[in-house]
């Protein structure tokens, strides 16, 4: 696909370079979130593996340099590793994705010949009887097999967990020790509500709290890095003593990243979301269905990007809500 002169820009002037495509709204496990969890979602018609390819070409096109293929749990797609393979190359490689593992062992070798660089595994908890809990399946050894593969196959692996006070808090430390043994970065997210979800804020449980929980569980400080801004995102990125990962606390809802934010997001249906939070700005998808060209979805993204806001809009409103679940597009 003919590269586009002028790169992808929002109505803030940033610079947009990394790009997120969920694959499918289908899930395999129950993930926590707040009070409730996210269980098997029913996908409808889907992009397909052209359409999702095509559509990430036109992304690329315009100067994204990192794409990321979530979900839902992506590796329920069977083409996955075609998909893969079809963007890498307009990416130089930097394709990751983001998955909860359990299917991972079988293809991990599969989808890093296909030019797969990197992994991010969801894991809400590190010991059997509380993964069980929080996910609802007997699962836990099936996703540790999946980091080891994905570790073997030469893939960047980072972890992702989650925390709700009351489910599991208690699976902080087992979790930085996880980290410490597999050498992998850790990143702690506080929680975020979602539409129609009752939100229960003694369930919430701030990053600095989780921070206090690392620190006295492992008897030392942490040495926090600074810098600018990385792929790390708004992630505050800390040293382990003496270990070769990092803990990253992520605090989605008082901190404020989005003066440099640099990433948009594709749901499973090919719809255009500037922001985690809020609805979708375009249909591309149903363009591309209409046969729209090159140009016409360039000028469709161009247009739709223009909407982007200083702030989302839990910290204009402070109303504790998100339009979507974040299965449906891909956290």
């Amino acid at each position: 696909m003919l590269r586009v002169r002028d790169g992808l820009r929002d109505g803030l002037g940033g610079e947009v370079t990394y790009l997120r495509v969920s694959l499918t709204r289908q899930t395999n496990l129950a993930r926590l979130r707040g009070s409730v969890r996210d269980l098997t979602h029913p996908d409808g018609r889907p992009m397909s593996r052209n359409e999702a390819v095509h559509l990430i070409k036109v992304f690329t096109s315009l100067g994204i340099r990192k794409v990321r293929l979530t979900g839902g749990e992506p590796l329920l797609r069977r083409d996955l590793e075609t998909i893969v393979a079809g963007i890498s190359p307009e990416v130089e490689g930097l394709v990751h994705l983001t998955t909860n593992g359990t299917l991972l062992a079988r293809r991990a070798r599969a989808l890093a010949d296909a030019g797969l660089a990197g992994v991010n595994l969801n894991l809400d908890a590190a010991e059997r009887a509380a993964f069980r809990k929080v996910t609802g399946k007997d699962a836990l050894g099936k996703a540790l097999a999946g980091l080891e593969a994905a570790q073997r196959a030469g893939l960047r692996v980072k972890l992702n967990a989650v925390v709700v006070r009351g489910w599991n808090e208690d699976q902080i430390l087992p979790l930085v020790r996880l980290a410490q043994r597999e050498g992998v970065h850790l990143r702690f997210i506080e929680c975020m509500p979602r539409r129609g979800e009752v939100w229960e804020l003694d369930r919430f449980m701030p990053a600095a709290e989780i921070l206090r929980t690392i620190r006295e569980g492992l008897g030392t400080d942490l040495v926090e890095e600074t810098g600018q801004p990385g792929e790390d995102g708004p992630a505050r990125l800390f040293r382990l003593p003496g270990q070769a990962g990092k803990v990253g606390i992520i605090s989605a809802l008082n901190t404020n990243a989005c003066d440099h934010c640099h990433r948009v997001r594709l749901t499973s249906h090919g719809e255009l979301k500037l922001c985690r939070f809020g609805p979708p700005k375009a249909d591309l998808l149903t363009a591309l269905r209409h046969h729209a060209t090159q140009a016409s979805l360039v000028r469709l993204l161009r247009q739709a990007l223009q909407a982007k806001r200083p702030c989302h809009p839990l910290q204009r409103s402070g109303l504790l809500e998100v339009a979507q679940g974040l299965w449906q597009v891909g956290g």
